[in-house]
């Protein structure tokens, strides 16, 4: 992939973020699937736990991490041409994926130790959730100040 515009990045890094949320939704179900099928969880304990991942990944989406995403919005906004694909996130955010990658393997490794695959499942539909509500902010369009032209 060549050079990029800065629309552009913005829009993969909103797609990432929305489809990466989609993906640990999806994730989380087959937890609650585990959940249920190995560790006897009941279809109220997982309703109850869903519903607060939710809210909690709603209340994330809205007040954390559409922070982070209108930062990087800003962030690619200020770059200078030419643009390249790694530029999408910034260098300390790719560790920040690595560690939240490894967190949740070990979290599906340890969720005995945690309260079984219900809390996990809460966590990964809970993270997903926030990414999705939080990818909205690389969506919306900022008022654009006209430009005064010099003569």
């Amino acid at each position: 992939m060549g050079t990029l515009s800065k629309n552009n990045l913005i829009t993969i890094a909103g797609s990432l973020w929305g489809i990466i949320g989609i993906f640990l939704i999806f994730r989380g179900a087959g937890l609650y699937q585990l959940a249920v099928d190995e560790q006897n969880s009941t279809q109220m304990a997982v309703a109850v736990s869903l519903v607060v991942a939710i809210l909690i990944g709603t209340a994330k989406g809205l007040f954390v991490l559409s922070k982070t995403a209108k930062k990087n919005k800003s962030r690619i906004q200020g770059l200078e041409a030419p643009l390249k694909i790694h530029q999408i996130f910034s260098k300390p955010f790719y560790f920040l994926i690595a560690g939240m990658m490894g967190l949740g393997f070990l979290l599906r490794n340890l969720n005995g130790y945690l309260g079984g695959y219900i809390v996990v499942a809460a966590i990964y539909c809970g993270v997903g959730v926030a990414l999705i509500v939080g990818s909205r902010a690389y969506w919306k369009g900022e008022a654009v100040l006209p430009v005064e032209e010099t003569q």
